[in-house]
């Protein structure tokens, strides 16, 4: 009867730990201009599920690459990209015996877990712009399978910030670029030409030109993902200005957040105004 009473108590003070270790949480970040993020379905296809709020609180389940498995209060799981989430202190519950006491501590334990939220921490000196992180753009030109010819450049404009560490790394309305990969205008009645285009580089906060790849703009593409369909006319085909595309970063990159420090400073001191 000892020793079983002697097993038991060894037990509980195992598993005392684990019972007041609090959930992992998550808060979602978003740029300036931009008051969602992305539930992706898969990491692979990046196929988004659902749009998340700005400030919204997640639980965060597990890690994949430069991506993070989360469940949201609604019970939807997905992926978001890392550099959509902040990641909250918690601590576990501390033991008191007197019932006052237990209620100071919670309120002073609430009181500082609120502080935390509201106060951003500082910038770090350097941020990494992650592999595989979603650059959305738009086509800044009308191009036509009749003129355009392989291997002329392309411009794109950026539409969404994207934001490392609390810092916009690229700004929407900034540029990339790109190249046609197929222009083909065919011949044969009731058949249509041939049109796609790449993104190869797109430009940072900082002036910096990056390497990105993409799967190109071509009609059918816009018909799978149920866009708006390309004009064609004939035998030509025209993908409009405006037309939607998404890239990708291409490796992870190691930026000084410095360069980035003085735009992020400017809206800051926008923003405080009355």
């Amino acid at each position: 009867m000892k020793r079983y009473a002697k097993t038991l108590a060894i037990l509980c003070f195992l598993l005392l730990p684990a019972a007041g270790q609090a959930q992992k949480l998550a808060q979602v970040t978003c740029s300036k201009t931009e008051p969602n993020s992305y539930l992706y379905s898969s990491v692979t296809t990046l196929e988004i599920r659902a749009t998340l709020k700005c400030g919204e609180q997640v639980q965060v389940l597990d890690r994949t690459d430069n991506f993070v498995r989360i469940r949201t209060d609604k019970g939807e799981e997905g992926f978001v990209a890392l550099n959509s989430l902040a990641f909250l202190k918690t601590a576990a519950t501390p033991k008191t015996t007197a019932k006052g006491s237990k209620q100071k501590r919670g309120s002073a334990a609430q009181s500082g877990n609120a502080t935390s939220v509201a106060q951003a921490p500082p910038p770090p000196r350097e941020i990494t712009l992650a592999r595989q992180t979603p650059v959305h753009l738009k086509l800044s030109q009308t191009l036509s399978s009749a003129t355009a010819k392989v291997g002329d450049e392309v411009s794109f404009e950026v539409t969404q910030d994207v934001v490392v560490g609390g810092l916009t790394v690229i700004a929407k309305g900034g540029t990339a670029t790109g190249s046609v990969t197929e222009a083909e205008t065919k011949k044969r009645m009731g058949k249509a030409g041939k049109l796609n285009v790449d993104v190869n580089s797109v430009t940072l906060a900082n002036k910096q030109k990056i390497t990105v790849r993409s799967f190109g703009a071509e009609p059918a593409a816009e018909e799978k993902s149920g866009r708006k369909l390309p004009f064609v006319k004939g035998k030509d085909v025209t993908l409009a200005k405006d037309t939607e595309i998404t890239a990708y970063v291409d490796a992870d990159l190691r930026l000084k957040a410095a360069g980035f420090a003085a735009a992020v400073t400017t809206a800051q001191s926008g923003d405080a105004k009355p």
